[in-house]
């Protein structure tokens, strides 16, 4: 308990989780619910009732005991490995590995399980925004899993990384001769949440390009954004096998459609990117 608590703090942390916590957030409530055993899935439901679910990397079915901050430990879950979850209060949720010592597993997995539609976008910076449908062209992102990290006894980063096999999330962790056991490593993801980046595929990506219009809220293809028109961010984008992407602020769409979507650029497909295409 304390090693996973020395790691992440305990700021941040929302009270037992077992039997649902409801947290409010600025765009809705989000109940978030860790499971009472190791084979449990961590939930988070957005208010609609749409949820994304997470499992841990169990071998075996461990009972949970929770700490007074709202951490729930299972230990010895796995070959020489400590499995914990915690909700965290801005709605979501943390399934955290302890690596005991040098012969537990380095090459973790967690199965996600997403709503019929949903898909995984790469974000660039280590992890992924989780995407439905925009209702009409596009994705949007309702929820994110975080760029993943991981910390040996000394608090000092151990490198660490993410990849995809199908709804799987894969955590690579590169301990060495020198790394300090135990190592605490961990996935977030927040789901409800809208983040207010759209994606567009390779065909509305195309349409675009040729100065056309995808969807009603974006403005003319020749609007000059970040120095570039958006036909010409999208002609990039097909020129380099790539997709496009806005960060949309809906307050200034009316007012100022270029200023509404500062930050816009481009994204690559990956293997487990089934949207740019």
């Amino acid at each position: 308990m304390a090693t996973v608590q020395n790691a992440t703090g305990t700021t941040d942390v929302a009270p037992d989780s077992t039997a649902g916590t409801i947290m409010a957030t600025d765009r809705g409530l989000v109940i978030v619910t860790t499971p009472a055993s190791a084979e449990g899935r961590v939930t988070v439901a957005a208010s609609d009732g749409s949820a994304v679910t997470m499992t841990l990397p169990a071998a075996i079915d461990v009972a949970g005991t929770t700490s007074v901050s709202g951490t729930t430990v299972y230990p010895n879950a796995a070959a020489h490995t400590d499995l914990a979850t915690q909700a965290t209060v801005g709605g979501g949720a943390r399934a955290l590995v302890t690596l005991k010592n040098a012969d537990a597993p380095t090459t973790q997995r967690f199965d996600l399980g997403l709503p019929e539609g949903a898909t995984l976008i790469h974000d660039g910076v280590g992890g992924y925004d989780i995407v439905t449908s925009a209702g009409g062209a596009g994705a949007v992102a309702r929820g994110h899993i975080d760029a993943p990290w991981a910390k040996d006894a000394n608090g000092k980063a151990i490198p660490t990384s993410y990849s995809l096999d199908g709804n799987t999330l894969v955590q690579a962790i590169s301990t060495g001769p020198d790394t300090v056991f135990p190592v605490v490593a961990d996935p977030h993801y927040t789901w409800g949440v809208i983040s207010g980046t759209v994606y567009f595929n390779k065909i509305e990506t195309e349409v675009l390009a040729l100065g056309g219009t995808v969807v009603a809220w974006l403005p003319h293809a020749a609007t000059v954004v970040g120095g570039r028109s958006l036909a010409g961010i999208a002609g990039y984008a097909i020129a380099t096998n790539q997709c496009i992407k806005f960060k949309v602020n809906p307050a200034l769409v009316p007012l100022s459609p270029a200023a509404a979507l500062a930050g816009s650029g481009t994204y690559k497909g990956s293997a487990g990117d089934g949207y740019c295409r």
